[in-house]
């Protein structure tokens, strides 16, 4: 694990600020993703500070520029039936969810990817400059075993832990050459994806990366193995309140008993 750590704790660090890639940044900006609305270069407020002196980063992609990335990625690798969606303003959005991932295999752009995209720079090189060929990010749906969502509400996970309806779910990922190239097999994911009309799935947003040995250990899942209820104590409440606790009318009630197990919460 030792030897493992160290090449991959560069790389897992490398990667997650590579990903999403500009194709998937794009599909974000075009359809309310993440990065929708974060171009700074037209905002009155960062013009009138350049005017001041004022040094503005920009950040985020002009329409026209995420419009033509993104359909050029699809012209390229899409299928006939993509194809004949190639107007982001038509395509519909599916889905959205948080998810984790874990990355089963990296497919680097064939020589007809890379000639076909050089074809396509020199058009729009006059906007945008240098296009970079897409290859293919392939994940399955991966769950990092922690303890954030153990003590969630009975009614959404009756079991006290999440229910894992998507595991083994599978994505494909359009993605740079650039980015892919840091990236590698067994590498985990924190991710936010966006399901498209026409089958297509958009890495929205990475939250984190993580190493393929990425675990969580026995004394860190302690508590998932028998879950406790949470009781509330009525007593300091103020005379004149009447609320409900855990389904108990709290009017005229001195004290609702608490688990000893919580004393030390």
């Amino acid at each position: 694990m030792c030897d493992t750590a160290e090449h991959e704790l560069i790389k897992v660090e490398a990667a997650g600020l590579a990903l999403p890639g500009d194709f998937n940044t794009s599909a974000s900006t075009l359809f309310g993703g993440s990065y929708a609305g974060l171009f700074t270069g037209d905002k009155a407020w960062a013009q009138e500070a350049q005017k001041e002196g004022v040094i503005v980063n920009e950040m985020g992609l002009r329409d026209q520029e995420a419009r033509i990335k993104f359909s050029t990625g699809i012209a390229v690798l899409g299928t006939d039936e993509q194809q004949d969606l190639i107007d982001p303003a038509k395509l519909k959005i599916f889905g959205k969810e948080s998810t984790g991932l874990e990355i089963m295999a990296i497919d680097m752009p064939d020589e007809t990817t890379k000639e076909m995209y050089a074809e396509q720079t020199e058009i729009v090189k006059h906007k945008l400059g240098q296009l970079e060929p897409l290859g293919k990010l392939r994940c399955k749906t991966w769950y990092a075993g922690d303890c954030d969502e153990w003590d969630l509400p009975k009614g959404k996970y009756p079991d006290g832990r999440p229910q894992m309806v998507n595991q083994g779910k599978e994505f494909e990922f359009w993605i740079e050459e650039s980015v892919l190239s840091e990236c590698f097999l067994g590498m985990k994911i924190d991710a936010t994806v966006i399901t498209l009309e026409g089958g297509f799935t958009i890495l929205d947003e990475v939250k984190q990366t993580y190493c393929s040995f990425y675990n969580w250990v026995p004394n860190e899942l302690w508590m998932a193995n028998k879950p406790k209820e949470l009781r509330w104590l009525a007593k300091g409440l103020a005379e004149h309140e009447d609320i409900e606790i855990n389904g108990v009318n709290s009017a005229g009630q001195d004290k609702i008993q608490v688990d000893d197990e919580f004393d030390d919460e």
